[in-house]
């Protein structure tokens, strides 16, 4: 055993934990991403580079270990890289043949394994770093602290300049992570809050929760009626990536809206997202499980590099009779409300939930998340970010936001047993029709206007 300090996984780990138990293949445990460089970059500067990130970030230097039953984690003081590969890839084919196979094999952090890197070249004569991370350390701490990080690392070490300050540390969040599971009254404050929201709040259990799979009667019935619900819940089945686009001057549009009304536009496109799936379910009141939850505190929030959000199974709620404005307003009335709840495990959740519902989505493990990602990459740097294929959410919803172009591109994760292309496209069309009609008749009720 070791004598380094020991932590708990925190609570957006937790979800990863558990998704990665239920997920084909591990692959969730991964996140693959490309970074391309218009002008190139110098690999022996680049390795240095690399080096220093994980020198000066410490979540790159985890390793878990077990203690009893329990899995726990603990920094390493040094961790040392091995060659990075350098490929050159004459087709997309070729490419797109490797990142699978990349992908493939589940990183272990057991192991001391959090970032692999391949030094490569794009067909189009692009120089790519293709990066697989940890989603245990990713999750909480960000991508895009540490892809801002590696650029202003390169250019100081290209130039000869003095590096810059560190973006802080991981073990703070772990710290401060186990300071509140050691305060009884607040986590029992917040089991409390959610006993009270599921069953005070929204006392009628809705005709429809989402989708099941095929071991449930109930969705098998709603699914002979044509029923579809995004988001969908995870079951160990085979999933297909897939994206389209939410054309700028549509996103332009929501921007200038959710100034003027002081709302995120991570609730604008959650919440219009949600009246698609009521539209779906035959204006259900009720759809679940879905709720964004901020944690707060992280590296993400503080260095701007994006909305982190961690999903519990929730209500939101559709009233009809209400306009657009009027509904939203409440929703992040509420959301702001939840942000003071995160602190109970997911598994905590699980077993309020279960005691409410004969169908709860629960009955099989759940769990969604809508991210919604806007942090600028450097001038003359891109960032793509692919689909882990087969992993434990059916249908993951990421909206990566191309501050350049102004596109939001969304990127789903399909049941292919549960919910075909054709359904997709016809869901996607419904969710840019109800985004277009709420924004040029916001103060209309909803019941005139669908």
């Amino acid at each position: 055993m070791t004598n380094k300090t020991l932590y708990q996984f925190n609570y957006s780990q937790d979800i990863v934990h558990l998704q990665t138990q239920y997920s084909l293949f591990n692959r969730v445990s991964n996140i693959i991403f490309s970074v391309t460089f218009d002008d190139g970059f110098e690999e022996t500067i680049m390795t240095e580079a690399i080096r220093v990130l994980i020198e000066r970030n410490d979540c790159l230097r985890l390793k878990f270990v077990k203690n009893g039953k329990m899995t726990m984690q603990y920094f390493e003081d040094a961790r040392i890289i091995g060659a990075i590969p350098v490929l050159k890839f004459s087709t997309n084919g070729q490419m797109n043949a490797f990142i699978r196979r990349f992908r493939r094999k589940a990183i272990n952090v057991s192991k001391g394994e959090t970032l692999k890197v391949v030094f490569a070249t794009t067909p189009a004569g692009e120089k790519m770093l293709l990066v697989k991370i940890s989603h245990m350390v990713a999750d909480t701490y960000g991508i895009g602290v540490l892809v801002n990080d590696l650029n202003a690392i390169y250019k100081a070490l290209k130039n000869g300049t003095p590096l810059p300050d560190a973006p802080g540390k991981f073990e703070d969040i772990l710290r401060n992570d186990t300071k509140y599971r050691a305060d009884v009254s607040a986590i029992d404050r917040d089991r409390e809050f959610f006993k009270e929201y599921y069953q005070e709040r929204h006392p009628d259990r809705p005709l429809y929760c989402g989708i099941h799979g095929n071991t449930s009667d109930h969705w098998l019935k709603l699914k002979r009626k044509g029923a579809i619900s995004l988001p969908y819940f995870f079951i160990k089945c085979d999933t297909e990536g897939y994206r389209f686009v939410i054309p700028a001057a549509i996103t332009e549009k929501v921007a200038q809206w959710c100034i003027t009304h002081n709302i995120s536009m991570n609730s604008f496109f959650f919440y219009t997202c949600a009246i698609a799936c009521s539209l779906r379910n035959d204006k259900a009141r009720y759809q679940l499980p879905l709720e964004l939850l901020n944690c707060r505190g992280t590296l993400a929030d503080r260095k701007a590099a994006g909305t982190k959000v961690q999903s519990l199974s929730v209500y939101t709620t559709i009233d009809y009779e209400k306009s657009f404005n009027e509904n939203i307003i409440a929703f992040a009335a509420e959301q702001n409300e939840l942000y003071r709840h995160t602190r109970l495990t997911y598994l905590e959740i699980q077993d309020i939930e279960h005691q409410l519902w004969n169908y709860s989505m629960l009955s099989q493990i759940t769990n969604f998340c809508f991210s919604f990602i806007p942090f600028t990459m450097p001038e003359g740097m891109h960032m793509q970010v692919y689909s882990n294929g087969k992993g434990a959410l059916p249908a993951y919803i990421a909206l990566m936001h191309d501050i350049k172009t102004n596109e939001i591109y969304v990127n789903y994760d399909i049941q292919k047993q549960m919910c075909t292309p054709v359904q997709l496209v016809e869901f996607q069309n419904i969710y840019i029709n109800v985004i277009e009609t709420v924004l040029n008749t916001p103060e209309t009720g909803l019941n005139k206007l669908f």
